[in-house]
């Protein structure tokens, strides 16, 4: 798996380590430590995105704080499945990329001499899903989005809005 955060690349792998791609996946992170568990990812149907849960163990009570960073949320999660030469130690052909997904939360878990941290993530199609109440067209929003900018400031009491700027149909 791959964890492209904002100050640095996150690649683990399921035991060992192993190159691909130029690039070194590890079993165990300095930061984010290892994998205890892993939820199935799980596909969804109406108005829910695919998703999932991973525990990690960090190694430390500071690593464990930073892995709940608000600036990891939304950051991309890729996983793939691929094969290995064991004798060798290589990968055989391409792996296959099973999951491109983004981190939703991270919660911190800490008990008597323990601590993990669940990091949740979702499809990036989860985008599709969000509504945005409140747009319109009109000044309010128009100075909420593009402070200063007047051009939606003497539309009022119009029968009919055009979005501003937009082509007119032909009559």
């Amino acid at each position: 798996m791959q964890i492209d955060l904002p100050t640095r690349t996150v690649r683990l792998c399921d035991g060992g380590y192993v190159y691909w791609g130029g690039n070194k996946f590890e079993g165990v992170d300095q930061q984010f430590g290892a994998i205890a568990a892993a939820e199935t990812f799980e596909e969804k149907t109406g108005d829910e995105a695919p998703g999932g849960k991973l525990t990690f163990l960090p190694p430390s009570s500071t690593a464990a704080t930073a892995l709940t960073d608000p600036s990891f949320q939304g950051a991309r999660m890729r996983f793939w499945l691929g094969e290995l030469d064991a004798t060798a130690g290589t990968i055989i052909g391409t792996p296959e990329l099973t999951a491109d997904l983004a981190i939703d939360t991270a919660t911190l878990k800490v008990g008597k001499g323990t601590r993990a941290v669940d990091i949740e993530f979702e499809s990036a199609a989860k985008r599709l899903f969000m509504v945005m109440r409140g747009n319109a067209l009109n000044d309010r929003f128009h100075q909420a989005c593009y402070p200063g900018e007047k051009g939606m400031a003497n539309a009022t009491g119009m029968p009919r809005s055009t979005a501003w700027g937009a082509a007119t149909p032909n009559a």
